[in-house]
């Protein structure tokens, strides 16, 4: 997982904010804007756009009440879950998972198809660690996705050199020759610290060294070691706990010699095929045309990908149940896809966007749920300002009862990013994380400057468990799965039911 964001329209968005005064941003923040005030945002709803807001209001409703009926999302996830386990690119236990998945959806009676995908395998094999000086320790560790293995498949015994950005390694450059480097970086939100797990060891190698260790990007540790994927490069590299990249610190600044023995098998194989799932369900009156949805079904080879992103993919399958299973015809064809190999490519996405790039001009919009699936608050969305008017009095209008109706932010996901490079609207479902301390009913914590939106990982659970041997089903929620399935099914059916495709600049 790993958001977008972009700029456009961002800026001018604020500074609207700002000017407009503090408690008409607590409204904003809240869904109780009217289209009165977007007049004053600059973002006024166009006059040719009309929708029946009774019909609306009233599918909405039934959508809602549906959806917290029932526990489907939370069930059949446990199941994938505890059936499959991790689901990485290459791994028979995708594959598995996606025959079980597409069978589910066939018993639904929803139509679903594959689309092929070449996928890359990494394999993992056997690894370990052990601080042999100035104690005996055993190290726990995570290859990084990508890796190499310790040369000729022998342990590697080398003292450490720890640093703490690029700029300490850079200056100590001399230091680093025949070492195993330790990045001890402190944690500053995902987007900004993910770049010494994809490029540590490359920068690392560079100057010498034999092997890196990189501390686990999270903001908190409980032992646990997070994985992830990094850039090519011609020395191995894990990820470690925060404790022991904070204690290889301590003990460095003392003047002691750390001494590490590290052994991993990591390797990749050729390329295999694999597949997308795509659902829908046809338009009544425009087939050709589209609102996309989705997740992603491959996960970590250490984590049952309960979060990331079994939650996101199968919320989004739940949408299409539900409109489904309700009788309910949209104008336009509503769809849902199960990207494979997110994590360590985005082959999934890559291949969607080829196969479909004459459906770009055709496609309303792209929402991705890949940041968690606790208490939605809505969608963050990067598009035009009429667009974002008129998402914004759907949300005001048919979900703010449930609190999820807000359009706040630019974030998109990673596999419709690609959707947007070809001039489609993308967009992300938003999270609220109670289950971290948001415990202040301040509905803006934990996202970002307030105005702009995005989740700030800083204080964010879903970034605990990110990428970890935690990541399982026990830490989501069944009625939050069912918010989320609500939220995603009322703004994909209200969306493919406007008289026209969302405008574009």
């Amino acid at each position: 997982m790993f958001p977008h964001t972009s700029d456009n329209g961002a800026q001018a968005h604020r500074r609207a904010c700002a000017m407009l005064g503090f408690w008409q941003f607590l409204c904003l923040a809240t869904g109780f804007v009217a289209a009165s005030e977007w007049n004053q945002l600059g973002l006024a709803l166009p006059s040719a756009e009309k929708w029946d807001r009774v019909r609306a209001k009233s599918d909405a409703d039934v959508i809602i009440k549906k959806a917290f009926s029932t526990s489907t999302v939370y069930e059949r996830l446990a199941y994938l879950t505890d059936t499959f386990g991790p689901r990485l690119s290459g791994s028979t236990a995708l594959e598995s998972a996606l025959d079980w998945t597409k069978a589910q959806i066939e018993k639904d009676g929803i139509k679903v198809y594959e689309e092929p995908v070449k996928i890359p395998s990494w394999v993992r094999g056997r690894e370990y660690a052990t601080l042999l000086s100035p104690r005996t320790k055993d190290i726990r560790i995570a290859g990084l996705g990508g890796s190499i293995s310790t040369p000729d498949g022998k342990p590697l015994v080398a003292k450490a050199f720890v640093v703490t950005s690029f700029d300490d390694l850079d200056k100590n450059s001399h230091q680093a020759k025949g070492r195993i480097v330790v990045f001890n970086v402190e944690f500053e939100g995902y987007g900004t610290t993910v770049d010494y797990r994809e490029n540590a060891a490359g920068r690392a190698e560079k100057h010498g060294a034999v092997a890196v260790l990189v501390r686990s990007i999270a903001p908190y540790g409980l032992q646990t070691v997070h994985t992830g994927v990094m850039n090519e490069a011609g020395i191995p590299a894990a990820a470690i706990t925060l404790e022991d990249a904070k204690r290889f610190e301590r003990m460095q600044k003392r003047g002691q010699d750390v001494v590490i023995e590290l052994y991993m098998e990591a390797h990749t194989l050729p390329d295999r095929l694999s597949r997308n799932l795509i659902l829908e369900i046809p338009g009544s009156e425009k087939p050709e045309e589209l609102v996309v949805i989705g997740g992603h079904m491959d996960s970590w080879d250490i984590a049952d990908g309960a979060m990331d992103d079994g939650g996101g993919a199968f919320v989004s399958w739940e949408a299409i149940r539900l409109i489904h299973e309700l009788g309910l015809k949209p104008k336009r064809t509503v769809r849902a896809v199960l990207f494979v190999n997110e994590e360590n490519g985005s082959k999934g996405a890559i291949a969607y966007a080829k196969e479909h790039e004459h459906e770009a001009n055709l496609t309303s919009i792209a929402i991705e749920s890949d940041i968690g699936t606790f208490t939605p608050f809505g969608i963050s969305v990067t598009c035009s300002k009429a667009a974002k008017a008129i998402l914004t009095d759907l949300g005001q209008q048919l979900l703010s009862g449930i609190g999820s109706g807000n359009v706040s932010g630019t974030e998109y996901g990673e596999d419709v990013s690609y959707l947007y490079d070809q001039g489609v609207p993308a967009g992300s479902l938003q999270v609220l994380d109670f289950r971290v301390g948001n415990h202040d009913n301040n509905p803006c914590k934990g996202f970002g400057d307030g105005v702009s939106g995005g989740t700030d990982s800083s204080r964010s659970a879903y970034f605990w468990y990110h990428h970890t041997e935690a990541d399982t089903v026990d830490k989501l929620d069944p009625e939050q799965l069912q918010h989320c399935a609500a939220t995603m099914a009322v703004w994909t059916y209200s969306v493919a039911n406007l008289d026209s495709l969302l405008p574009r600049d």
